[in-house]
C-alpha cells in the first residue's frame, strides 16, 4: 500500500482547539481510502459473530490487526503520529485494535457509556483516548448508524473513572464478604450501566450531544473521558456498519491492579467473563509501566513520540 494518509490533510488550529475544549475532533478526510478499503475487506474475519439473539452487536472483535503490516505503517506515519501527539499534547502508546459491526434494523450498539473496560487497567487519571473509524459512509439525516458525544466541558465522564467505578468495586466486594449468595449478576451488570443510562442523566446527554456525519477517511478521535453512545443503523441501502477503533494511552501510563481487577468481579462471583480479557494480560505488578509489558513484543513500533 503506497499511502496510510491522505497526503491533503494537515492538522489545524481550530481541530486543536475543539479537542482541546470538548475532548473530541472530527477529522476530515484523514486517513487515505486505500487504508480504508484495506480495512473493511479484511476486518471480518477478525471479528467474532455473536448470538443471534444478541441486541448489541452482530460482531465485534478484540485485539485485531495485531502484527498487521498496514496498521504499523499507519502507526510509523509522521503525519499520523504528529496528528495523535499534537490533540492530545503528549506522547501516545498504541494498545489494541477493536472492531464493531451492527446490522441495520436490528442492533442498538453500546448505550451511554467510557472507557470503563477499555482503559480498566490504567490508573483512572491517565490519560487515553480512542480513534474511531467507519468503514461506510455515516449520513444522519438519513441512515444513521454512527457515534454521539457528549463536550467533555459540558459533562465529562472522569467523575466515572474516579468515583464511580472504585465505589462500584469496593461495594460488591464487601458485598461478596458478607453474603456472597445474595449477590446477583442481573443487579451487578444493572448497577455498571445505569448510572450513566438514568432517565434524568440521559434527557441531560440526549440534549448535548453531538452526532456526525462521516465520509470515507473521516475519523473520530476522542478522549476517555467522553461519554459516547452508538445511534443505530436505521432503513437504508447500507445492510451493516462496521467499525475500526485504535486505543491509545499516555506513554508513561502505569498498570492499576485494584481497577484492572475490579474487571473480573463477574467472571469471579458470576462466571460471566468480560467482554475482554486484555485487562488480565497487559501488566502483573501494581505501578508497572504499561509499555513495558511483556504483552507488546513490538513495543517500539507502538510508540507515538511527541516531537
Amino acid at each position: 500500500m503506497n499511502e496510510t494518509i491522505n497526503n491533503h490533510f494537515s492538522l489545524t488550529d481550530y481541530d486543536v482547539s475543539q479537542f482541546k475544549k470538548n475532548g473530541f475532533v472530527v477529522l476530515r478526510s484523514f486517513l487515505s481510502t486505500s487504508l480504508i478499503s484495506y480495512i473493511k475487506n479484511s476486518i471480518t474475519e477478525h471479528l467474532r459473530l455473536l448470538d443471534e439473539n444478541q441486541t448489541g452487536f452482530k460482531r465485534v472483535g478484540y485485539d485485531i490487526f495485531e502484527n498487521d503490516l498496514v496498521i504499523k505503517a499507519l502507526l510509523a506515519h509522521d503525519c499520523f503520529s504528529g496528528t495523535l501527539t499534537t490533540l492530545a499534547n503528549r506522547s501516545l502508546f498504541y494498545t489494541q485494535g477493536l472492531g464493531f459491526q451492527i446490522e441495520k434494523e436490528k442492533h442498538t450498539g453500546f448505550p451511554w457509556h467510557i472507557g470503563t473496560q477499555s482503559f480498566g487497567y490504567q490508573h483512572g487519571e491517565d490519560f487515553g483516548c480512542s480513534m474511531w473509524v467507519p468503514l461506510v459512509k455515516i449520513d444522519t439525516d438519513n441512515q444513521g448508524g454512527g457515534m454521539s458525544y457528549v463536550p467533555e466541558h459540558i459533562i465529562s465522564g472522569k467523575f466515572m473513572y474516579m468515583d464511580i467505578d472504585p465505589s462500584i468495586d469496593q461495594m460488591m466486594r464487601e458485598l461478596a464478604e458478607v453474603d456472597r449468595d445474595s449477590l446477583e449478576l442481573g443487579n451487578y451488570i444493572e448497577l455498571r450501566h445505569s448510572i450513566l443510562n438514568s432517565p434524568a442523566l440521559s434527557t441531560l446527554l440526549e440534549y448535548y450531544k453531538h452526532t456526525d456525519s462521516f465520509n470515507l477517511g473521516d475519523v473520530l478521535i476522542f478522549n476517555k473521558n467522553v461519554i459516547h453512545a452508538s445511534e443505530p443503523l436505521l432503513e437504508g441501502e447500507i445492510a451493516t456498519r462496521t467499525a475500526f477503533v485504535m486505543r491509545f494511552i499516555d506513554i508513561d501510563s502505569r498498570y492499576d491492579e485494584t481497577r484492572s481487577r475490579g474487571l473480573d468481579f463477574s467472571m469471579i462471583y458470576f462466571g460471566h467473563p468480560p467482554s475482554s480479557d486484555f485487562h488480565t494480560k497487559v501488566s502483573e505488578n501494581d505501578g508497572d509501566l504499561i509499555r513495558e509489558s511483556k504483552l507488546f513484543k513490538d513495543g517500539n513500533s507502538r510508540i507515538l513520540a511527541k516531537s
